[in-house]
């Protein structure tokens, strides 16, 4: 019930956000970004409302983090590196124009201007990681703590794995990313299941993000050069 709570918070703040922006006759990357930074404060409110309610601190969704878990950067990088090789075959079968899998790389892609990709970038690799573990790795972990290993492995990676289809731009992608993400929920679940925290699974989280987030700040042109060579 606290995750369904918290996805309507992430809803509801996005669809406030953007149309806040839109009424004040913001700009369309404006807007964009809005919306995006409004999921995750509807998000993050919704949990310090149900923390101030039950009178729980941090600690009981294993907020805790560590200067050395910023080491776990380079595992999420190398993890994002990892799945785009062994899928590259899967990916050219169901996506054979070679488009974007998902909406949102779509609207990074379209942002022009350093302000706005840089923002972009913060989001996707601070906002995004933050509320998702804590969502994923804290509240469903959480809830599913009496099951197995195995079972809270799973449960959270196909919960994780379908809160990402949102945004999918065909079958064939959905089939792509729901695969991709299962897997990259198992790793995030056992790291934070390893730690008893989900520090380290934050940081392998954000270091994932950022090189998607790089090769989408490339130039169209550079971009359109690395698919002509695949």
């Amino acid at each position: 019930m606290d995750l369904v709570l918290i996805v309507l918070g992430a809803l509801g703040g996005s669809l406030l956000a953007g149309a806040a922006a839109s009424l004040a006759d913001a700009p369309a990357e404006t807007v964009l970004l809005a919306t995006f930074g409004g999921q995750y404060v509807g998000t993050l409110g919704v949990m310090w409302v149900i923390a101030r309610t039950r009178r729980l601190g941090p600690e009981s969704l294993g907020f805790d983090i560590h200067p050395a878990d910023v080491t776990y950067l380079g595992l999420g990088v190398a993890l994002q590196i990892a799945i785009a090789i062994l899928f590259a075959p899967l990916q050219q079968l169901l996506l054979p124009d070679q488009g974007p899998s998902q909406e949102v790389a779509e609207i990074f892609a379209a942002l022009q201007g350093f302000g706005p990709r840089l923002a972009m970038v913060a989001v996707s690799t601070l906002l995004a990681p933050l509320s998702e573990e804590l969502m994923f790795r804290g509240v469903l972990l959480r809830a599913l703590e009496s099951k197995s290993r195995r079972t809270v492995m799973v449960v959270t990676s196909l919960v994780f794995a379908a809160f990402h289809l949102l945004g999918v731009t065909s079958v064939g992608a959905g089939v792509l990313v729901f695969v991709q993400i299962f897997l990259v929920g198992l790793v995030l679940a056992h790291v934070t299941l390893r730690h008893g925290r989900i520090g380290p699974a934050m940081f392998v989280h954000s270091g994932f993000n950022l090189v998607a987030a790089v090769i989408l700040l490339l130039p169209q042109e550079v971009l359109e050069q690395l698919g002509q060579a695949q």
